[in-house]
């Protein structure tokens, strides 16, 4: 079960922007960025691949949980891009919006 929250402009019926914590009991920041662009794409997370979107493809999720997991503070803030979502993984969320390019 995901605990997403999305984001979305009165104008647009798809969500704009969906954050996902992590850490603590939480997901992992890695699959914090999976939950948070599959709730984007509207499917399950498992079935995220089928989409076309496969994390590993884009970055090696065991670097960046270990990035971000071991940081001191508030001072991680990784930006990338992930098949068309542009993801940014802080200190205790992952945000994915849709690329706008």
């Amino acid at each position: 079960m995901s605990s997403a929250t999305t984001e979305s402009s009165d104008s647009d019926l798809e969500p704009e922007t969906t954050r996902v914590p992590h850490g603590g009991d939480g997901p992992s920041p890695s699959l914090a960025v999976v939950e948070a662009i599959a709730d984007l794409a509207g499917v399950d997370s498992v079935d995220l691949h089928e989409e076309g979107v496969v994390l590993y493809e884009h970055v090696d999720p065991d670097a960046l949980d270990a990035l971000v997991s071991g940081g001191s503070g508030d001072d991680i803030d990784v930006s990338l891009t992930v098949a068309g979502y542009d993801v940014r993984v802080g200190p205790e969320s992952a945000v994915a919006r849709r690329s706008r390019n």
